[in-house]
């Protein structure tokens, strides 16, 4: 069953356990780091090849997003089945030749048992391709270990990272809020220019009537960025709900975070006014490093 996302969760985690069956040595090691998706890389005995799909079923259980690095090293005694088998052909050309010697050579004697051990390549060891299933089911129970220990992990420095956010949307909503402070003197710069524009197209009675009715039009579109500070307030409240789903949350954190810095430049393109420009800037820097921790969110 799929753990339940209660918190945020950072992509970035790391476990590692080392258990023993009688003489054999397991170890696993897995590391997880920002990734647009969920991807695998995994590093394991080949034996173990045939689990890979059970691996990945039992990774998505806790993960959703990140590229998980997963190694595998098994050692010791009794990591495959061995047996041992006679390699009956090369004993037949041994006796074969032995029986040839005596009588070429009239040499009389038993060959003992003791004997037969010192012939070369007469006993051949064999190991089983097939990874003994008590050890498959340890490989996998133990995996399920680590991926509990990553994702304690994972969910601890989500822990930090909603909160960093959280304090950057903080300010970032109060600097919004005072940019409205600065919009009766940011229209009345404005009514100045349109004024003095129209002043200038007057001037010796002639005038291009469109043309000052084009530029007055976009001094006054201009004039106005109460949208964009109501678009900026919506998209506030947007990450702190975000922020409190059970759900990943990362991809939609990030789409939002592009939101709100194109209505930051809109507003920084439409004005020079110095102290809306200076709150522009620090909109900017609080929103570049949002966007910096969101990419390591779920």
């Amino acid at each position: 069953m799929k753990w339940v996302n209660e918190l945020v969760n950072s992509m970035t985690g790391f476990g590692q356990i080392e258990e023993k069956i009688d003489q054999t040595t397991i170890s696993i090691e897995v590391k997880t780091v920002n990734h647009r998706f969920l991807d695998f890389s995994f590093k394991m005995p080949r034996e173990f090849l045939r689990l890979e799909d059970s691996m990945k079923k039992k990774i998505r259980q806790y993960f959703n997003r990140g590229r998980v690095e997963l190694y595998i090293n098994i050692s010791g005694e009794g990591v495959r089945s061995k047996s041992i088998q006679v390699n009956w052909d090369l004993l037949n050309q041994y006796l074969s030749a032995l029986d040839d010697i005596k009588e070429r050579k009239s040499i009389s004697g038993d060959l003992e048992f003791e004997d037969i051990l010192q012939l070369e390549g007469i006993f051949i060891e064999t190991e089983q391709g097939e990874v003994d299933e008590l050890l498959k089911e340890k490989v996998l129970h133990t995996l399920e270990q680590v991926l509990q220990q990553v994702k304690a992990m994972r969910q601890e420095e989500g822990k930090a990272l909603k909160q960093d956010v959280l304090t950057r949307i903080s300010e970032i909503k109060r600097l919004t809020i005072e940019l409205k402070d600065h919009i009766p003197a940011f229209q009345e710069e404005y009514r100045i220019k349109i004024q003095d524009r129209i002043q200038e197209h007057m001037k010796d009675g002639q005038h291009d009537e469109s043309r000052v009715v084009q530029e007055v039009a976009i001094l006054v579109d201009k004039a106005d960025i109460s949208e964009e500070i109501t678009r900026l307030l919506s998209h506030v409240e947007q990450v702190e709900d975000t922020l409190a789903m059970h759900q990943p949350i990362g991809r939609k954190l990030d789409f939002i975070t592009q939101e709100l810095l194109r209505e930051t430049n809109t507003i920084g393109s439409k004005s020079n006014h110095i102290q809306i420009s200076q709150i522009v800037v620090a909109l900017k820097s609080e929103i570049e490093k949002i966007k910096e921790q969101v990419q390591n969110i779920e």
